[in-house]
């Protein structure tokens, strides 16, 4: 009884880049409000007024309010998270396992027993398989 984790590349790239877009989201948005807010008497009270009020031009003739920035950073770090946690997964491997080498593509696989003719995963030829290891 053997479990394996098997994780997706693709995932984790897009999980880091989502992570990434959000804390920039998110950093913008303190970097623009900080001087006001370290300055105030109550800094939570002056936060979410600011995050209302304030607006920043990416374009020119286009503004974002801050709190749009904001709630974009929140959902892009929720996301980039949930991406990461679904793209984890564990495998039940039963019994003892074996390496099996197809003679025709010579890729190897890994099976949960020893069989005598199987279809190859990579030519998906019939083949009597090679154990290797």
């Amino acid at each position: 009884m053997t479990y394996t984790l098997r994780k997706q590349k693709s995932a984790y790239a897009l999980s880091l880049l989502l992570c990434l877009i959000g804390i920039f989201a998110i950093l913008t948005t303190l970097w623009k409000i900080w001087p006001q807010i370290s300055v105030a008497d109550n800094p939570f009270s002056t936060f979410l007024n600011l995050l209302w009020d304030q607006k920043l031009d990416f374009i020119p003739n286009i503004e974002f309010r801050l709190i749009y920035l904001m709630i974009l950073g929140d959902v892009m770090i929720v996301s980039g998270v949930l991406i990461w946690i679904l793209s984890r997964r564990w495998f039940y491997l039963p019994g003892k396992t074996l390496w099996l080498q197809c003679p025709f593509c010579k890729k190897k696989w890994r099976t949960s027993e020893d069989k005598g003719l199987v279809h190859c995963p990579h030519c998906r030829q019939l083949v009597h398989p090679r154990m290797v290891k």
